[in-house]
């Protein structure tokens, strides 16, 4: 593409002046040419094509005609109105242009109520007059004294694939004074288009058995490749351009609804509510959104909290390998607790410690294809089967096993417990015995996994074991609730097909990273040697979270990446966990590196995401106090947290 030397919003372009050193007007002549195209870069989006796939493409189409009246060099975007300063704008009674609440009546202080946001497609100024409008879902709660004392404090709980009320919800962790923000972003829950399309789901299931399953992994792979040109080229996403005059220009959402998206989107909320500044505070994912919209509208942020992120570079390959590594860390941590234990920990007492008994185990459950029986009902509410009446102990044995997300350390010590004695019968030869235990461990879980379920459920849901999978058709046109995963209004299969193949990560994830796999033998040379790397205790969590991660974006038509994230000149504060299960603590590191006023918190908890449990009540009184007192404190703060099983 070629670009022009031509101001950006808000800058001055001056007459040159003439030097009388001929080397001084080089210099600048390119330093202003630099200047230029890097913030042309900073904002670049694909310019909109006729897409192919579509009955009327040519290959003339690839390249795309200008807009009518514009000529063939690429102009600067024209500078969006800022609202931040007219006070005629405030929460409670936002830009009616830009943000309508669903439901009047709940626009009060102490009310919770949602809308939709109006936002053009893209931002590129070449293309500005033919993006078409999106929606997107935002939800609020008023704090109770109107202006919020201390402004609005956005939350994104991460995934990507958390909704707007997982927003309000942790939002709260903020304290009083705040006005308590959630969205659905680009593609999700109720905001439209949506992902939830059966174009974008993989056919049976993308979970495996065993993701130590070399073969099981290629037939996978081989799904998720015919899944992404089936999605990408979806109807559904082919946005036809405004002025359409020919009938043939169209953008594809699924260029256009990443991570940089959802920065916009918040600003433009921000604009619309006439809110100079907003608190961020992103979980997991969550984090990446944070980390953009600091980057690109670092002026207008006020509280700044990274709680268990993901890295400012978002490179896919590195995401997936960090991630095995770091759960190759957290199991070798709870090792090293069992280990030191001796004989209060029985694991510890067989012949070369904790992490041998464990792969005598999973290898005996591999070698004899061990299936827990269960009831077609019982699959029906677990979710997890690999077959309508069973599931596989080597899956099962990924989740008994999964203590760290859990937060039940004496339910976990039980479960070792249970380990050793399966230990022992596989040990001494007993395979009848030991099956016989593998599947009553199994089924008891799967029972106490069930009946969670359904005492969590609210009252309006159905008992029994359907109770697991609460579909709502409710109408859309009036329902103004925060949106949870399994029910959104209007789309009573939303939570079917959003999980069915990690849709929302592989179309969120294709739109703001970088290094995917596309051939199916490089794919599994890498998966070679995470295997062989990180061995885990042959659980298999290492391989199988590497897989999940580089799968996602794997074979995708078109990626779409974010800039990397960095501000020289954001406070805050960054919660890192030595040993978190999903976001490995180096992530936080170097979150911490790219946001130099920052404050990095460590914690030697075996967790993900700060909340007010046990495990952080030594840390949560930092986050609260900086949120409520904005007392940032000391870079390198140290949360001190227990072995991560209380042996006796």
């Amino acid at each position: 593409e070629q670009y022009t030397s031509v101001a950006q919003p808000g800058e001055v372009l001056r007459k040159q002046q003439k030097w009388t050193k001929p080397l001084l007007i080089v210099f600048v002549a390119a330093l202003a040419g630099v200047a230029v195209l890097v913030a042309h870069d900073r904002d670049w989006k694909a310019p909109a094509v006729r897409v192919r796939g579509h009955p009327e493409f040519t290959e003339e189409d690839a390249t795309p005609a200008n807009p009518p009246g514009e000529s063939a060099t690429a102009t600067s975007p024209p500078a969006e109105t800022d609202l931040s300063a007219a006070s005629e704008w405030t929460a409670m009674h936002p830009d009616p242009a830009v943000l309508k609440w669903l439901d009047t009546s709940e626009v009060k202080p102490g009310g919770t109520t949602c809308g939709f946001l109006t936002a053009p497609l893209g931002t590129m100024g070449v293309h500005v007059d033919s993006y078409p409008d999106v929606k997107v879902y935002f939800c609020i709660k008023f704090a109770d004294t109107q202006p919020a004392p201390k402004g609005t404090v956005f939350t994104h709980c991460g995934g990507p694939g958390s909704l707007s009320a997982c927003g309000i919800n942790w939002g709260a962790m903020a304290g009083d004074g705040y006005n308590h923000v959630g969205m659905d972003q680009r593609g999700l829950g109720r905001s439209l288009p949506t992902f939830a399309t059966p174009n974008c789901t993989v056919a049976g299931s993308s979970i495996l058995d065993d993701y130590e399953d070399e073969e099981a992994v290629r037939r996978n792979l081989r799904k998720i490749k015919a899944r992404a040109h089936t999605c990408f080229n979806d109807p559904s996403f082919q946005l036809p351009a405004k002025n359409n005059k020919s009938g043939r220009d169209y953008f594809n959402f699924l260029q256009f609804s990443g991570t940089d998206e959802v920065a916009e989107d918040l600003d433009r909320f921000r604009k619309a509510i006439g809110a100079r500044k907003l608190s961020l505070h992103g979980i997991s994912y969550g984090s990446a959104i944070a980390m953009a919209y600091a980057t690109k509208f670092r002026d207008h942020v006020d509280k700044f909290l990274l709680n268990s992120p993901v890295p400012p570079t978002l490179s896919m390959f590195q995401m997936a390998w960090d991630s095995a590594h770091g759960q190759q860390l957290q199991y070798d941590n709870f090792a090293a607790a069992c280990d030191s234990a001796g004989a209060a920990c029985p694991l510890s007492m067989a012949p070369g410690g904790t992490g041998n008994a464990l792969a005598l185990v999973m290898d005996k459950i591999r070698q004899m294809n061990i299936q827990i029986p269960l009831t077609t009902d019982q699959c029906k509410a677990f979710f997890f089967c690999t077959s309508p009446t069973s599931v596989s102990a080597v899956y099962l044995a990924n989740l008994q096993l999964g203590f760290s997300q859990a937060g039940d350390r004496e339910g976990f010590k039980q479960v070792v417990n249970e380990v050793y004695t399966q230990y022992q019968a596989a040990a001494s030869g007993d395979i009848v015995k030991f099956e016989s235990m593998i599947v009553k461990s199994g089924q008891e879980y799967v029972a106490a996994f069930i009946a969670a379920v359904n005492a969590a459920a609210r009252p309006s849901q159905p008992s029994g074991p359907q109770a697991a999978l609460p579909f709502f058709d409710e109408n859309p046109d009036t329902n103004s609730k925060p949106t949870e995963e399994e029910r959104v209004a209007g789309q009573p299969d939303y939570h079917v097909l959003i999980n069915q193949g990690q849709v929302a990560q592989t179309c969120v994830m294709s739109q703001s990273t970088f290094d995917e796999a596309s051939n199916e033998n490089y794919f599994m040379s890498r998966w070679k040697e995470v295997k062989s790397t990180f061995p885990n205790f042959h659980l298999g969590k290492s391989v199988k979270l590497f897989t999940s991660w580089w799968s996602m974006t794997y074979s995708w038509p078109r990626l779409t990446p974010t800039t990397s994230a960095a501000s020289p000149t954001t406070p805050g504060i960054i919660i890192g966990y030595i040993y978190d299960p999903n976001t490995p603590y180096s992530w936080a590191q170097q979150a911490h590196a790219s946001f130099p006023l920052t404050s990095l918190v460590t914690s030697q908890a075996s967790k993900h995401g700060m909340t007010d449990d046990e495990i952080d009540r030594h840390c949560l009184p930092i986050l609260t106090k900086y949120l409520q007192e904005d007392v940032q404190p000391v870079d390198g703060d140290l949360c001190q947290a227990p072995k991560p099983i209380a042996w006796s």
